[in-house]
């Protein structure tokens, strides 16, 4: 293989275009999330006012928030907006789902051209429509799986801040703002869940479209190679898998929720490709490698304190910083291994 400087800044313009559209679709996510949010904060203010002054003095029993009919009115309003902001979440998600797709045979194409001679004329073959549509439907199914629990899942943290309550002090002003802030974290915690649906599921269907395209172009291609974002925001597990290379059929790369890693897919050699010239040497620069050449404050920042002073001293290895986490409901993962204790 040769991985050449066109292929290595091929790979970087890519992960610009993916991380664009998936940016897009998390910032309209987020407005949604603001909006929603801000047209019923006033009908939970007046809820928690009414909650105060039903407890007497302290906050009230469950059977006294059931009997506060503003309470239930706000629960209500809430519901309603999860409910429509779940069914939002999955609409826009699957919008660029197809243009996912598109752009992983495009590029999967010219990152396999930039890997061989110029000159060469090089037959792509195209996704198998019933493929695509394939990819397309477990996508929705998915997504539509994992998004409509949202509104049942988020509600239930509510009620349960409501049941637990707070400390009632003298202020009734400064109680009801932290019960607000709260309620309104709690409300917020829908919209990271859903952020982290889109950045996951978008991904995932450019990886699958991507191994479609490498599977139907075997004849060109060796395989394919892990590549992480290198950046101090880098799990230690996917700067350990970054330059693993793995067989053209395989899926991947299997990252963590919301795994920003991508796929280069690697040519057959150029004497197997027939090509009769001298093969450039790949200048491809793996996690590990690159990790050993940052400043110990970058490494830090990525390991971690006590990871980092394990793997200094030599006993931890970035085999044992790798785990593969079983998730119901999804697909295998990799993970950071947990630290072992020190013996």
């Amino acid at each position: 293989m040769a991985l050449t400087a066109a292929t290595v800044l091929a790979q970087r313009k890519v992960r610009i275009q993916i991380d664009q559209t998936v940016d897009a679709a998390t910032r309209d996510l987020v407005q949604a999330w603001g909006r929603a949010w801000d047209e019923i904060a006033d009908e939970w203010s007046a809820a928690i006012t009414e909650l105060l002054a039903a407890g007497d003095g302290s906050w009230p029993s469950r059977g006294a928030i059931r009997r506060v009919k503003r309470a239930g009115r706000a629960l209500e309003m809430t519901a309603a907006k999860l409910d429509e902001l779940s069914k939002l979440a999955g609409v826009r998600i699957l919008r660029d789902v197809p243009s996912l797709m598109g752009l992983a045979e495009e590029w999967e194409r010219k990152l396999a051209v930039s890997q061989l001679d110029p000159g060469l004329a090089v037959d792509w073959n195209r996704i198998d429509p019933k493929a695509a549509d394939g990819i397309v439907k477990r996508t929705t199914g998915q997504v539509e799986a994992v998004t409509k629990l949202l509104p049942f899942d988020q509600q239930a943290v509510m009620k349960q801040l409501l049941i637990r309550g707070v400390i009632v002090g003298d202020n009734p002003k400064t109680v009801a703002a932290q019960m607000l802030r709260r309620l309104g974290g709690a409300f917020d915690g829908g919209r990271w869940r859903a952020e982290n649906i889109a950045r996951t599921e978008m991904l995932d269907a450019y990886r699958r479209s991507a191994l479609e395209s490498r599977q139907a172009n075997a004849d060109v291609l060796k395989g394919w190679m892990w590549s992480s974002d290198k950046s101090a925001r880098t799990c230690p597990a996917c700067l350990a898998m970054d330059g693993q290379t793995f067989p053209t059929g395989t899926p991947g790369p299997n990252g963590h929720q919301s795994c920003r890693c991508t796929a280069i897919p690697v040519t057959r050699t150029w004497a197997e490709l027939g090509i009769d010239a001298p093969e450039p040497v790949s200048v491809y620069q793996t996690g590990r490698d690159w990790f050993d050449q940052q400043p110990k404050d970058v490494q830090v920042e990525i390991l971690g304190p006590a990871r980092y002073r394990e793997w200094a001293a030599g006993r931890l290895t970035w085999d044992q910083m790798i785990r593969t986490r079983q998730t119901d409901g999804w697909r295998d993962s990799v993970a950071v291994a947990p630290l072992r204790p020190a013996a």
